[in-house]
């Protein structure tokens, strides 16, 4: 197994080359390129699947491209742990479930052209995907309450995500928190083109701004900042309401969601 693992880690150094010398080989079974493996979720509760946006397990994936761009089919996908002793399994499918402790798993695939599991062509980057405790729990990081802020200077609101892991309480990585500006006041004065959500540059996430998506980090935080822009006929809310909603890794909205940021605006001096 180490010398297969070898050989497919050198054809996939090789091709790399090739790809940068603008010659692109084709394999058996018409293969140009795969992609690293896609991870339906960054991270999976102990104990569990790992699952999609939508709590379903799902497996993970690596496509196959042609010289065309066309998808290849026809080809087997073999997914190897290579965190030894860890107590997490896959399966043919993908499937990986999760071992009943904390750390991180490492996988990696190798893709053959379908005649037999010694075919090796191509290995993936290996990727690593946390375990973590079941997340049940969403609220305000920090000491941020209702509060002001002088345009154009940014406002952050930050959450943090907890859950129950084997034993004890602890923050959960890997979370997706989408944000949303859910209302202005005085609802006479429009959404788009007043305020936006931006990411930790200050850069808009979106050209209407209203929804935006962040995954928690290491330490069970996600975070997106309000940035309002002064219009040629001026400012005129009072505050803006924010909120950040969550569920767990199976799909169960997270007590404390959506966590309700009302951020009051202080009219910039004329």
């Amino acid at each position: 197994m180490r010398r297969g693992v070898g050989l497919a880690a050198a054809t996939a150094a090789a091709l790399g080359f090739a790809f940068a010398c603008g010659d692109v080989p084709t394999l058996p079974g018409g293969v140009a390129y795969i992609t690293p493996i896609l991870l339906p979720s960054p991270s999976m509760a102990f104990g569990d699947t790992l699952r999609d946006s939508l709590g379903h397990a799902a497996p993970l994936r690596v496509v196959a491209v042609a010289r065309d761009s066309s998808i290849v089919t026809n080809v087997v996908v073999y997914y190897l742990l290579t965190t030894l002793n860890s107590g997490a399994t896959v399966d043919n499918g993908g499937i990986v479930r999760a071992p009943d402790s904390l750390g991180t798993v490492r996988v990696v695939a190798q893709v053959t052209d379908g005649t037999s599991s010694s075919a090796l062509q191509l290995q993936t980057p290996e990727v690593a995907i946390d375990v973590v405790p079941l997340a049940d729990s969403i609220a305000r990081s920090g000491t941020l309450a209702d509060s002001t802020f002088e345009l154009p200077l940014l406002q952050s609101l930050s959450v943090a995500v907890t859950g129950m892991g084997p034993s004890v309480r602890g923050t959960v990585s890997g979370i997706r928190v989408h944000y949303g500006i859910t209302a202005v006041y005085p609802s006479t004065v429009p959404v788009t083109g007043h305020f936006y959500l931006a990411d930790d540059q200050g850069g808009v996430l979106r050209s209407d701004s209203t929804v935006a998506l962040d995954t928690t980090s290491s330490a069970g935080i996600a975070s997106r900042s309000l940035v309002g822009v002064v219009s040629a006929d001026g400012l005129a809310a009072d505050s803006v309401l924010v909120e950040a909603a969550a569920s767990s890794q199976k799909g169960v909205p997270l007590t404390g969601s959506p966590v309700r940021f009302i951020v009051r605006v202080k009219k910039p001096a004329r």
